[in-house]
């Protein structure tokens, strides 16, 4: 089954088709691969550019195909490996067969195709001309057609208040896609996500492994983002939570007077201790202070990995005041002092 791309005028200046001096192609369906129900995409009308990089041969497009049993076009995404560099070439076209593998044989028929990953319609190969001066030079190519998955920019991670709607759903499709049995490995706020009318997408399976998740039974909670991220054992469901908790986690808090870093603070003590008091201090009773502190000290070590990329949340230990003046004394001082 062939796949043959228009190219509208819009799209005539990419250096994708002033190397082949051409505004149609054909592709054939590639044995690598086989894309089940098999031809499903004849033709794909191409209309904007997305990516360009000659450098590797990588040119992404946005078009639109009229699918079988459909009674108007859909959006899909085309993606084109030219193989004037045979040696990344060979090693991206493993990557794109791989890509495609995973969709079609781990995610294929499952309730995230098509929902949160884009669904595959076609991965195609075929041999094309490179015009360069006066010589016509064969290379590979490769193509990949697949659902349109939005776009990646002005994505709303967060509100005035805490985490979106739409940075939950991104979680949730995270953590749903390792359930399923599969680990990106090439993932953050700002990479490989998209979004398609409110609903995340996540793209790029080229780095993709089996895996089972330790985290496969986790069910997510009404305050979600009250957890700690070592909450979660695997490491990148923890990675994109704690990525997720920096957007709305406060960086410092106020200590009479002075804004302190949450991250410089290790301990209780270290929190009362704290150099520096404004004269203000003076008119707040040193137990008040003292259960300020506790506070401060509870909360950090609720959020403790939002601040620390290292080691597990300490224990609360000793909060009493008696205790610790027990310990250190009480030898307080103000600016003015």
């Amino acid at each position: 089954m062939s796949l043959s791309l228009e190219f509208s005028s819009d799209v005539l200046s990419s250096s994708f088709l002033e190397a082949i001096a051409s505004s149609q192609v054909t592709f054939h369906q590639s044995s690598s691969v086989q894309i089940k129900p098999a031809g499903v995409v004849a033709v794909v009308d191409v209309t904007e550019l997305l990516l360009d990089d000659f450098r590797v041969g990588e040119f992404h497009y946005k078009g639109r195909t009229l699918l079988p049993n459909e009674p108007s076009p859909r959006g899909v995404i085309v993606k084109i490996l030219f193989g004037h560099k045979s040696t990344i070439y060979s090693q991206k076209l493993q990557s794109y067969i791989h890509e495609a593998k995973i969709y079609q044989d781990r995610i294929s028929n499952k309730s995230l195709d098509g929902k949160g990953i884009p669904r595959i319609y076609g991965f195609y190969e075929t041999k094309l001309t490179w015009k360069v001066a006066k010589l016509e030079i064969p290379v590979d190519a490769a193509c990949m057609i697949c659902q349109f998955y939005g776009s990646d920019e002005n994505l709303q991670w967060s509100t005035g208040s805490g985490i979106s709607d739409f940075g939950l759903k991104a979680f949730k499709l995270l953590l749903d896609i390792h359930k399923s049995g599969i680990r990106h490995n090439l993932i953050d706020l700002d990479t490989n996500i998209t979004c398609l009318d409110g609903r995340p997408f996540v793209t790029n399976f080229s780095e993709a492994r089996a895996h089972d998740c330790p985290d496969k039974e986790f069910e997510i909670p009404t305050r979600l983002f009250d957890l700690d991220a070592y909450t979660f054992k695997c490491g990148e469901i923890r990675d994109f939570y704690r990525s997720l908790r920096s957007l709305v986690a406060p960086a410092r808090f106020h200590w009479y007077g002075y804004d302190v870093d949450y991250n410089q603070i290790n301990s209780l003590e270290n929190i009362f201790q704290h150099e520096r008091r404004t004269v203000f201090a003076k008119r707040t009773p040193v137990e008040e202070q003292w259960k300020h502190a506790v506070q401060v000290w509870q909360f950090l070590c609720a959020n403790w990995s939002s601040y620390h990329e290292e080691g597990e949340a300490p224990s609360l230990g000793n909060t009493s005041f008696e205790a610790y003046k027990a310990k250190y004394g009480l030898n307080i001082t103000c600016d003015d002092d």
